[in-house]
Parts: structure tokens; sequence; C-alpha cells
């Protein structure tokens, strides 16, 4: 692989690979994967690295939060690895840009899709673990996430805008829109009424005292309706 292309995800990682195999698997989208039989794309390594993860964060919020309960540890988890929050690290560390994609794909703009980002984040966990071992791939995780572990409880609610998205692009690539403007003319530093648009029609809309709460709070309708099935 191009030795720039190891380099920009190697210091991103802060980890070097001992067999950079590994690293052009997890940078490989199936799409580009002319002899499927051989498992030369990032699909296996996507399945080990979802595990680690899940097995990190988990170890991690429950050493973190000593009094939260199952449900709430639960909520946490799954706004960390969910697949916008992963997608939206992914896209921050420029995996995404280093990707080996079908020229098919790249004209559908495939870099940038939600889902294939988020497989991504989990394939580069999933080949440090098989490059080295468990530990190095925890501790890889760890520091890579180390902002969104601290965030686990506000993540929560920003999740209601990653679900939301993850769920439309899924449908047609499309992400949702949002118009806010406040509730008064009167009073243009709150509260803030959200509408949220989707391809052509209103999914929902809320108030909140600060724009992005209200934004997250459209969203959580939006989900709520789900007019986006109709």
């Amino acid at each position: 692989m191009r030795r720039m292309e190891r380099e920009v995800v190697e210091k991103s990682l802060n980890y070097v690979f001992t067999d950079e195999v590994w690293l052009k698997q997890a940078l490989t989208h199936p799409s580009s994967d002319q002899k499927r039989s051989t498992n030369l794309n990032y699909e296996r390594l996507e399945f080990l690295g979802d595990a680690v993860l899940e097995l990190v964060v988990s170890r991690e919020l429950f050493s973190r939060f000593p009094k939260a309960d199952e449900g709430l540890l639960t909520k946490m988890r799954s706004a960390i690895v969910s697949r916008a929050h992963l997608a939206g690290l992914c896209e921050e560390l420029g995996w995404g840009e280093q990707l080996t994609l079908s020229p098919q794909l790249e004209a559908n703009g495939g870099r940038k899709a939600l889902s294939i980002l988020a497989n991504t984040f989990e394939s580069v966990i999933g080949a440090v673990m098989m490059d080295s071992n468990y530990n190095a791939a925890r501790k890889v995780t760890l520091e890579l996430m180390e902002k969104s572990l601290e965030n686990a409880q506000n993540l929560i609610s920003v999740n209601y805008k990653g679900e939301l998205l993850e769920k439309l692009q899924s449908i047609n690539g499309e992400g949702p829109k949002y118009d806010v403007a406040p509730v008064s003319a009167d009073k243009p530093a709150g509260p803030f009424l959200a509408r949220v648009f989707w391809s052509g029609r209103e999914l929902g809309c809320a108030e909140g005292q600060s724009k992005h709460k209200a934004e997250v709070a459209a969203a959580a309708k939006a989900l709520e309706m789900k007019l986006f099935e109709a």
C-alpha cells in the first residue's frame, strides 16, 4: 500500500503495523475486491472490530460509571458504538480518504457514506487486533474514544440525530436537514423551534432552549412519528 496512506492512519492510531497487509485489508471496500473468495476486504475485520469495540467500551463504562444501572450503561454504549458516531470519528481521522473503492462507488459518494465509514472504523480496530493482540487494540480504542467516553452521558441525547441520519441515509442516501429559528422574534436568544426535513417532507418539529437541543428534540420526534417509513 502507499506509504503516505499507511503513515496517515498509523499516525492517527499512534500504532505502527508489523504486517501492513492487515491495514491494507481494513481499508479495502468489498466493491474493489475482485476475488471475493479470498476475503481481501474489510468485512471479516469489521466483524472482529465490532466485537472488540463492544467489549472495550462496555468494560470502560462499567469502571467509569459505578453508580449507573444496566439501562444507562446500555444507552451510553449504544451511543458510543452507533454507526453514526463511529462514522463521525472515522471522518475526523481522515480514514475515509484512504479507502480503496470501486470507481462506481467512488463516483456515487461512497467515501462519505455513513455505513462505509463506520465499517472502516471497526475494521481498522480489528486489524490492530490481528496485527498484535487484544491489549494493543484496547489501548488504541481507548485513545481514539477518550472524548466519547468522557461525554458518554451527553451522547445519549445527541444520538437521536445520529440515529435519524443513519436511518434516512439507509433508505436513499439523503440525510436530514434542519431549519431552526427563535420561537418569538422578540427573543432571539431562545427558546428555538426546529423543523427537520427529508426528501421534501417535514418529519418532525420541536422546541428547545438552544438550537442544538431543539434539533435533538426534533430528531427524536421524527423517530417517534416514523413518517419516513410511510
